[in-house]
């Protein structure tokens, strides 16, 4: 060993020796600001792919309720009064739009003989006799309250509700011992705002709670419905069943819902709240449903570019004052539609 120590060369073994000792340290530093520099645009790119993609599942679950929620109650609306009232507002019997329980629902009752509380019709966020439980009462992630909508109408023919329950269309019955052909049953719904979860009281949803009735005389009022539906099935007129319990979802995640009712009085076209409607001494027939509200995504948006105050329906609406501030990091959407009631008897 110590011969082939002896020769190598003095300068070989300094070059030897240098190539063993690594990096120095500014190669190092630069080794370090390089890969930072690598870093950062690695979490930059991946940080927008963050929030584009949060950005469009927010978008679709928005969309979502906008192409299959709303169409849903708009349906309905155009629904409204078939086969009732000769008009629609808050005196006539059977009116479209429920907005009295002693005129538009006059002599209809609950189940158990009860009458139909106000918290039960139409209710715009400026009406203050609000219900408690499953019934109305004005919820909102806002600083606005909600308001309610309750209309009906007569099954044209056999169809399914809003809760999902098959309501019949025309049928034969006996009265006095003679068939005849009566009308479809009646369909009334509500849709109102409703917390899922009631430790989550500004994680609103809208709902729509659905009950159904007769109002004819008939010899056997097993002959109207289907045995096996029980949905369709009852055992005497003017009596609502099913109705005021919570229904079911048709849009998750709306903060705030409310109508305006569209009249028409000559060439004069005006839209009411219930409370101005009610409280008013010259009452136009309505002719159309406003309706309006703010929709949230089902999830966060990674993105510091969102607003918390909307326009709906003439009126500016905010979040809630204890709003926190994952609430305020959701895509908001503001929808408002307007939908002529066709079955409205107004000569226009």
């Amino acid at each position: 060993m110590s011969v082939l120590h002896s020769n190598i060369p003095k300068q070989s073994m300094s070059k030897l020796l240098k190539v063993q000792q690594g990096f120095t340290l500014v190669e190092l530093m630069i080794s370090l600001v390089l890969g930072l520099l690598i870093s950062a645009a690695v979490m930059q790119i991946y940080i927008a792919n963050v929030r584009s993609a949060t950005l469009q599942e927010a978008g679709s679950s928005v969309i979502d309720a906008n192409v299959f929620g709303i169409p849903i109650i708009e349906d309905h609306i155009r629904l409204a009064n078939l086969g009732l009232a000769g008009k629609v507002d808050d005196t006539s019997e059977g009116s479209g739009i429920v907005l009295t329980q002693t005129g538009n629902l006059k002599g209809i009752k609950l189940t158990g003989n009860k009458e139909v509380p106000i918290a039960l019709l139409t209710n715009t966020g400026d009406v203050t006799a609000v219900g408690s439980g499953n019934q109305w009462s004005a919820k909102t992630a806002t600083n606005t309250p909600s308001g309610q909508l309750t209309l009906q109408f007569r099954a044209p023919q056999d169809m399914y509700d809003c809760e999902g329950n098959l309501a019949l269309g025309p049928r034969e019955v006996t009265i006095n011992n003679v068939k005849k052909v009566i009308d479809g049953q009646i369909v009334i719904e509500r849709y109102y705002l409703q917390a899922q979860d009631s430790a989550k009281p500004n994680n609103l949803s809208l709902f729509c709670d659905a009950g159904k009735y007769i109002t004819e005389d008939m010899d056997k009022y097993e002959e109207q419905g289907r045995s096996g539906k029980s949905s369709t099935v009852f055992v005497e007129k003017n009596v609502i069943k099913d109705f005021g319990d919570k229904g079911e979802v048709i849009i998750q995640e709306m903060d705030y819902f409310d109508i305006l009712l569209g009249t028409k009085d000559g060439s004069v076209v005006r839209y009411y709240t219930v409370k101005q409607y009610t409280d008013s001494i010259t009452k136009p027939e309505i002719i159309s449903i406003k309706i309006g509200g703010i929709i949230r995504s089902n999830n966060v948006v990674q993105t510091s570019a969102l607003t918390n105050e909307f326009q709906v329906l003439g009126k500016t609406i905010k979040l809630k004052t204890d709003a926190t501030d994952v609430e305020k990091k959701y895509l908001r959407f503001v929808f408002q539609n307007e939908i002529a009631l066709r079955n409205a008897r107004l000569n226009l």
